[in-house]
């Protein structure tokens, strides 16, 4: 998976869909062999803000253990603990695959859409905060319109059940989408056996 997916969260494929481009970029990343953690970047304290934290806590219900997902509600990954929760995973040895999930603003058009794409997302871009790059693959859905000046007070504002909703797409998408690659990891190790 080398381009940029990009779906509407309220297409009825948009869980397949998701599932399946995510369980192209995992296998081509070695999943399988290497251990994968969801940087579910936000906090609770903004509905908008809160796509990532909601992802995490859809992961984590769905049975994927503390280590494979940074960001719930209960303890959210944002910019004031960004860098120490990640910096021993950036410095391990085995050096994990990290996507990353986030919130972003954008035109009215794209408004519930959901991007799949390689490399890192840059964390707070939207409502002028300067963070390092997160993740090798980055997973983002557009919550609301871009407001410049007022982008803060528009994350504030966005409903929660729309968040919940693209949150339930995107986790439920990253669950299946690993499951799917490790299997079919050992399914052709067991026909090339």
């Amino acid at each position: 998976m080398d381009s940029t997916l990009s779906i509407s969260g309220n297409d009825p494929t948009a869980l397949v869909t998701l599932s399946s481009a995510l369980e192209t970029a995992f296998m081509e990343r070695g999943a399988h062999e290497r251990q994968v953690v969801f940087a579910c970047i936000g906090t609770d304290r903004s509905t908008g803000d809160a796509l990532g934290p909601l992802v995490g806590q859809r992961l984590r219900r769905l049975g994927a253990s503390a280590d494979e997902v940074l960001g719930t509600l209960e303890e959210p990954l944002h910019a004031l603990n960004l860098g120490d929760r990640l910096e021993p995973l950036m410095s391990s040895a085995s050096r994990p695959l990290i996507v990353a999930v986030d919130a972003a603003l954008g035109s009215a058009s794209n408004v519930g859409s959901i991007g799949l794409r390689p490399g890192g997302l840059h964390p707070g871009q939207g409502v002028g905060k300067s963070l390092p790059e997160v993740g090798e693959l980055s997973i983002t859905a557009t919550v609301n319109v871009s407001a410049g000046a007022l982008d803060a007070q528009v994350l504030q504002s966005t409903r929660l059940y729309f968040v919940q909703e693209l949150a339930e797409t995107i986790g439920t998408a990253c669950w299946w989408g690993l499951r799917m690659a490790r299997r079919s990891a050992v399914a052709r190790a067991r026909v090339a056996a």
